[in-house]
Parts: C-alpha cells; sequence; structure tokens
C-alpha cells in the first residue's frame, strides 16, 4: 500500500495518560460514565461534562483552561467497526487528527469473528487520551471508550451510545462499517446523529450506495451525510471545474460526448475506488444534465470495466454521451481514482486529462481548438482516514453536490457490481 501524506503526520498524535485506562465487562452505560467521573477527578478537571471546571472557550468550541491542560469540548464522534482491527484503525485515527478533538470518541465494534458470549453484557476499555502541548498550544485532553460485542449482539450496542453522548454537542457518527443496507444499528445511530460520515470506498457491494440514495430520496430525517470517497474526488472536481472557466473552453463543454474514468481495484484494506468513479461520473451527470437511460452494463472480457451511454442537450440538439469505467491496477489509486479523460467532439472538440503520477501530485492537460495546449503538475497528496476525518468534523451543513451526485451514481450502480467495490474487513 502507497504511504498517505496528510498534515496530521507531522503532528505528534494523543497517547493514553499513564494510569488513565479502565478496563471491565458491563451491562449498562452507568458503570461508565461512573468510571470515566472517577479518571477525570484523579486526571482532569471537574467531574462533570467537558467544559464544567472552568475556563474560557476557544476556537472550534475548545476549552481554553488556565493551566498547561485544555479539555476537548467540542463534539460527540460514535465510530462503528466490524472488527476489532477496525477499531484499531479508527483509534488511530483519533488519536492522529491535527488539532480538533472530540469531547468523547466511542468506538463500537460488533466483531464479526467474536463467538456468541452468552452470558450477555459488552467488554469496555476506557482511556483518556493527551496530545501533547506544542508551538505555544496547551495539551488538549479527551475521552476514548471502546465498546465491543459480537456481530450477533450488534444493535445492544445502540442501547449504550446515546447514554455516552455529552449533552449539549453535536453527534457525528463515522460509519466505518462494510455495511448499512441491513443494518439495524446503523438505523438505530441515524437517530441520534446529527452528522454522518461514511467511506463507501468500503462498501461491500453497490447495494449499500442504493440504500443511501433511497434514505436520502426519502429525506425522512436523515441526518447531515458525507463521505471520505467524495472528499478524496476534491482535487480530482476542481481541475476539471478550472479546465473549463476560459471562456474558449465553453464549447467544448458543450460538446461532452467522451467520459473515461479509471478507479483504483481493491486493496489490502479491501478498500477500492469504485464508489469513487460512480459519484465522480455522478457528479458529472447531475451538473451536465445527462439523462442515463440506466445502470452500467460490463464491458466483455474487460473485468472491472463498465460502460453506459447516456443522452444530454436541449430537445432536437441531444447528444450521446460514452462513460467508461476501468479499473486500475495502480497502487496510487487505491480508494479513488487514477485518471479521468473528457473529449468533446471526439477529441476533434477538446481532450481535457488528469492522472495521478505519485502519492504527492496530479498531472493534468488540456488543448482544443482556440485554446493553447497546457500541462501543469498539481498538489494533491493521497490523504489518510485521519486527515479526512478532520476536515469532516469541521463540516456541520449539508453539501447538495453530494446529494446530487450519490443520487445519480446510484442510478448508475450496476448489478452484480460487488466484486469491484471492496468488501471491508474494518
Amino acid at each position: 500500500m502507497v504511504a498517505s501524506t496528510s498534515a496530521t503526520e507531522r503532528r505528534q498524535p494523543a497517547r493514553p495518560l499513564p494510569g488513565a485506562v479502565w478496563q471491565a465487562h458491563v451491562v449498562d452505560a452507568g458503570a461508565i460514565t461512573a468510571e470515566l467521573g472517577r479518571l477525570w477527578r484523579r486526571f482532569g478537571a471537574g467531574d462533570g461534562p467537558a467544559g464544567e471546571s472552568g475556563g474560557r472557550s476557544g476556537e472550534d468550541g475548545a476549552l481554553v483552561a488556565s493551566c498547561a491542560e485544555t479539555r476537548a469540548s467540542t463534539l460527540n464522534l460514535t465510530a462503528v467497526a466490524q472488527s476489532r482491527a477496525g477499531g484499531k484503525r479508527i483509534e488511530g485515527a483519533v488519536t492522529h487528527l491535527s488539532d480538533l478533538y472530540p469531547s468523547r470518541a466511542t468506538i463500537l465494534i460488533a466483531d464479526t469473528e467474536r463467538a456468541d458470549d452468552q452470558e450477555g453484557g459488552l467488554d469496555v476499555y476506557v482511556t483518556l487520551l493527551e496530545r501533547p502541548a506544542e508551538k505555544g498550544q496547551p495539551a488538549i485532553r479527551f475521552e476514548c471508550v471502546t465498546v465491543e460485542v459480537g456481530a450477533a449482539k450488534e444493535r445492544y450496542l445502540a442501547s449504550i451510545a446515546s447514554p455516552l453522548l455529552v449533552a449539549d454537542l453535536p453527534d457525528f457518527l463515522w460509519w466505518a462499517g462494510s455495511a448499512v443496507r441491513d443494518s439495524g444499528l446503523f438505523t438505530d445511530l441515524l437517530g441520534v446523529s446529527d452528522r454522518v460520515i461514511l467511506d463507501s470506498a468500503g462498501f461491500a457491494g453497490v447495494g449499500e450506495l442504493r440504500h443511501l440514495a433511497a434514505l436520502l430520496a426519502r429525506n425522512q430525517g436523515l441526518p447531515k451525510m458525507s463521505d471520505f470517497a467524495w472528499a478524496r474526488l476534491t482535487p480530482w472536481r476542481q481541475i476539471v471545474t478550472q479546465f473549463f472557466d476560459p471562456p474558449s473552453a465553453r464549447p467544448a463543454l458543450d460538446a461532452l460526448d467522451g467520459v473515461s474514468i479509471r478507479y483504483g481495484g481493491v486493496g489490502d484494506d479491501g478498500r477500492s475506488g469504485f464508489s469513487g468513479a460512480l459519484l465522480f461520473a455522478g457528479w458529472l451527470g447531475a451538473r451536465l444534465g445527462w439523462r442515463a437511460p440506466g445502470e452500467l452494463l460490463p464491458v466483455r472480457d474487460e473485468p472491472g470495466s463498465w460502460r453506459l451511454t447516456a443522452r444530454t442537450g436541449r430537445l432536437g440538439r441531444e447528444r450521446e454521451v460514452s462513460l467508461i469505467l476501468q479499473r486500475s491496477s495502480s497502487p496510487l489509486a487505491e480508494r479513488s481514482l487514477d485518471e479521468v479523460v473528457l473529449l468533446a467532439d471526439g477529441g476533434r472538440g477538446g481532450e481535457f486529462r488528469v492522472e495521478r503520477i505519485d502519492a504527492l501530485g496530479l498531472a493534468t492537460a488540456s488543448e482544443g481548438p482556440g485554446m493553447p495546449a497546457v500541462q501543469r503538475m498539481v498538489f494533491a497528496g493521497l490523504l489518510d482516514d485521519a486527515a479526512l476525518l478532520a476536515e469532516e468534523l469541521r463540516m456541520f451543513g449539508r453539501d447538495p453536490v453530494f446529494e446530487e451526485a450519490l443520487l445519480f451514481a446510484a442510478a448508475l450502480a450496476p448489478e452484480g457490481g460487488a466484486d469491484t467495490a471492496g468488501a471491508q474487513s474494518a
């Protein structure tokens, strides 16, 4: 796997305070909150929710204390994994956040490999974490609670998650599992969350994407939603938009009739770039007014390749748009894209290309009638989970562009496409 780059790698991670840990088998949340109170009385200021110990509010809602340590008072983060390894991945991302930490991070693990526990109850691990002081900033302390059960008792986790939410703070749900469609826990947690963060790169199949689109279409109290797979597309979307900013390029946009997207195959962690390719195609289709006749169809003798012909343009001036998705073998494309090529009038009216060349950047090229041929390099480092999570935790509103792209992508998603979308083990 190619190492990702992010600002979080240059910061010291949060580490457990020596002695500020507790592990037990419990039956309800009361024992957990009581133990958290005891730990804060010993290692922090005050025994109530973050912010009751005095001090003033600083940026991002963090409590600025008069002493050398700051107790985070920003948000609740509930994260869900389907294995211990997935829980460790979540914990690693949380401890490597840059400067915005949750007041309480609750990691819920429904371990698919764990034998059914006939005794009932939940295994709990509680720790107080501290990001060391640096560059004039005080140390930041926050809570991390890990709760584990076997997959058969997944829904028990919802009953303990809600009482662990610190009052009067926004509630974020990071769903790091591979399935949402048949998960009662996902449905239960939606009801107590203000924001939902997903990574569709790890979905077990395109049916999960369709389920999210159906929830969005019904709009029955669905929390604000975002997707790591969509966030990874940000530099790609920005570059494509910039291609058509000059007035000389506008005719090419109106003549666009060919789109090719190469996406990353399934990586070692079970995540792929297939959902990213669907979302990118959905973004183009929604913004450019494509009318797709149905789902993508497999290309014969080309595993991982899909094709669709859409229509666009005003009545009487319609044209066809050929869309092709192809799997790439490049490790640089893991979880996202490898290359995007846009053609206008079969290439005669213009050609626009974006390609990942290394872990730090993208290469772009564009040319066409009345346009100078332009090639440039754009810094766009591969982002790890911590960097993506840090950005998502700063967003509180809806993203209508993402929602439109998701609805269009779900309509394109092919039956039988599950083998190209990673079955995540997290």
